[in-house]
């Protein structure tokens, strides 16, 4: 079991953000008798799944539903992301084409 700043440091995120995703439900450590929060290698799981789709773009609360469902949800968000991603590329691609011509 780990306390928030130890588990923070492991994560390689902030006591903050543990919290912020205690307060949203994504991450729910367990509790002392006083009230503490302790964490888990489960909960590092989860938070690794959270840090992964964060950083693809997905918003909080999607995360929170994936998370919550059943894994062929997960695996269609997660193409669904790919597809937003793609489009994404393919019009900074654009862009960048257009830059580089004006040069």
């Amino acid at each position: 079991m780990y306390q928030p700043h130890q588990f923070a440091e492991l994560a390689g995120v902030t006591v903050r953000a543990l919290h912020y995703y205690d307060r949203l439900d994504l991450l729910k450590p367990r509790r002392t008798n006083s009230g503490y929060r302790l964490y888990c290698a489960e909960d590092l799981e989860r938070l690794e799944e959270i840090v992964a789709l964060k950083f693809v773009g997905l918003p909080l609360k999607q995360i929170k539903f994936l998370l919550d469902r059943d894994k062929s949800g997960f695996l269609e968000a997660l193409r669904m992301q790919r597809r937003v991603l793609e489009e994404k590329r393919r019009l900074l691609d654009s862009a960048i084409s257009a830059i580089q011509n004006v040069e």
